[in-house]
């Protein structure tokens, strides 16, 4: 099943796992830039302003498929059009928008948040966060930020109708099994591919052990292994272990997966999972097809 050449391929990733420590760091560090103009703008205003859309996302710490904007996103007057003056975007406030504070910032509420990122934005973006916002986390270590009902009721009350229905469908198909952005933006590829819907966080029953992958399709006879930076950089997935004993680690599960299911198991990375042209290639050559166009 697992052959010299995947295992290879798996080990060779160790130094792309060095890089991907600093690639999130400098995230991190572009995150935190942008959190202190925020802070800096609140500061000098007479009245704090209302963080939304990107500028409430990085408040809240909604994961982005890109770094921060340039621009800052605040709530103007109701009634006002939408203006850009200098850098900082003002956005016509809705009627009943919920404010809330996180980090010493007021901005629009996590639902309206990712509400707003799914109107504006992707499909694929508008999936990460609100995946994310209704997750209870990898490990189950924290409160969900929102829940789904919350966050069709935000989309529903957005004005535009082509935004609406933009937000709308990112709040129907999110789903806080995702536990990481990576596993978002695959599902949401594989939707936008019309493939059939894998079940999520899939449980296997190993020797002293049940395992669970990230994807599944049991009557295909296909696992997909989405492996992102967090699986090599997270320190509570190392759990005291070097990125090489993580990737043997993981080598040494597929092949007992593929062992005791009689599956296969296709693994990609960020390269591939944003790419419709290259997921579908890879998991059609596994025998996972679109059910739909």
């Amino acid at each position: 099943m697992t052959t010299p050449a995947l295992s290879h391929q798996l080990l060779a990733v160790v130094d792309p796992a060095d890089a991907s420590r600093h690639a999130s760091r400098g995230r991190a560090r572009v995150r935190d830039d942008y959190l202190a103009r925020l802070r800096t703008l609140a500061a000098v205003r007479p009245v704090a302003p209302v963080f939304s859309h990107w500028s409430a996302a990085v408040v809240h710490g909604l994961p982005m498929l890109g770094p921060p904007p340039a621009t800052i996103h605040i709530l103007g007057r109701s009634g006002v059009d939408e203006r850009a003056w200098r850098g900082i975007v003002e956005h016509r406030a809705r009627a009943g928008d919920a404010t809330v504070v996180r980090r010493g910032l007021a901005a629009t509420s996590v639902a309206a948040t990712v509400a707003d990122l799914a109107a504006r934005g992707s499909f694929v973006g508008g999936v990460v966060a609100a995946d994310h916002a209704v997750s209870a986390g990898a490990f189950g270590e924290r409160t969900p930020l929102a829940t789904r009902e919350a966050l069709v009721t935000a989309a529903a009350h957005l004005r535009d109708p082509v935004e609406r229905t933009r937000a709308l469908k990112a709040a129907a198909f999110c789903d806080g099994r995702a536990e990481s952005p990576i596993e978002s933006v695959s599902r949401a590829v594989m939707d936008i591919l019309g493939l059939p819907p894998p079940e999520l966080q899939h449980e296997v029953d190993l020797p002293g052990i049940t395992a669970r992958v990230d994807f599944a399709w049991p009557r295909l006879g296909v696992i997909g292994e989405a492996d992102g930076d967090v699986k090599i950089a997270d320190p509570r997935m190392l759990a005291g272990r070097s990125p090489m004993q993580v990737l043997r680690s993981q080598l040494a599960r597929q092949r007992a997966i593929e062992k005791e299911t009689g599956m296969r198991v296709v693994r990609w990375g960020w390269d591939t999972a944003r790419r419709a042209d290259r997921l579908g290639p890879l998991l059609a050559r596994h025998g996972v097809l679109p059910i739909r166009s």
